[in-house]
């Protein structure tokens, strides 16, 4: 079943709640996959298999991605 941008959008803030009562949440958005959307949760680190992370939450699709600590950087720092 394709999920539109609409259902994500929907899904997307208890799916960012329940994520971040589990692990720390460093940005959340939506992503496509295929024909369909779905919800990516950015972390800054790896959590336990215990957190018991949703795989879907509201019939979307959410993928998890580890990316460590977001920082401010000046402009030009490259």
């Amino acid at each position: 079943m394709s999920i539109s941008i609409e259902q994500a959008r929907r899904a997307k803030p208890k799916a960012k709640e329940i994520a971040g009562s589990c692990a720390a949440v460093v940005g959340v958005g939506l992503i496509r996959i295929g024909d369909s959307y779905a919800i990516k949760i950015n972390l800054r680190d790896q959590t336990p298999a215990s957190a018991d992370l949703p795989d879907t939450v509201d019939g979307v699709r959410v993928v998890y991605e580890v990316i460590g600590p977001i920082s401010l950087h000046a402009v030009g720092d490259r």
